[in-house]
């Protein structure tokens, strides 16, 4: 459930590896489920959830909105959608109700499983390498947060 599979690739290394990092950070999610260090573990991996969904959807709507991609809009809907799951899930577990991560591992890997297959697939053949912005997700994950408070113009 929480592996990445070669049929899910995009094509793209900087995409794929912000995939299969996805489901690793399901997979201990899953693992860490007990354990007397449970609630820091948990809110690590969450924080980290978070800069993962900002900065690989910026990622990927960039890249299609530099080859003008035609379903971006539906495609960005969709992350949206997600990205409010999460960071719901984030504000209820941080205010201390500690059973609302607990189904957050499955989420994540079905949610991805099935975006990817129904949604990521579609643009394989559209994006290229000089589409993708290679940088480290950390910078793609700030500029993000930027955009969505207001505080930076878009970069597409």
């Amino acid at each position: 459930m929480f592996d990445f599979t070669e049929d899910m690739s995009v094509g793209n290394d900087a995409i794929d590896g912000n995939h299969m990092a996805f489901f690793e950070l399901a997979g201990l999610l899953h693992h860490t489920a007990q354990g007397p260090d449970r609630e820091q573990v948990v809110l690590s991996i969450i924080g980290i959830l978070e800069e993962y969904v900002d900065g690989h959807f910026l990622r990927e709507e960039r890249a299609m909105h530099k080859v003008r991609y035609p379903r971006i809009a539906e495609h960005r809907l969709k992350h949206g959608h997600f990205r409010a799951r999460i960071k719901a899930i984030a504000e209820v577990y941080r205010q201390g109700s500690r059973t609302a991560a607990d189904d957050l591992p499955s989420l994540v890997a079905s949610w991805l499983r099935n975006h990817i297959a129904q949604d990521d697939l579609q643009y394989k053949t559209w994006i290229n390498n000089s589409s993708v912005d290679p940088r480290p997700l950390v910078f793609l994950a700030i500029d993000a947060e930027l955009e969505l408070n207001g505080k930076g113009p878009p970069k597409r």
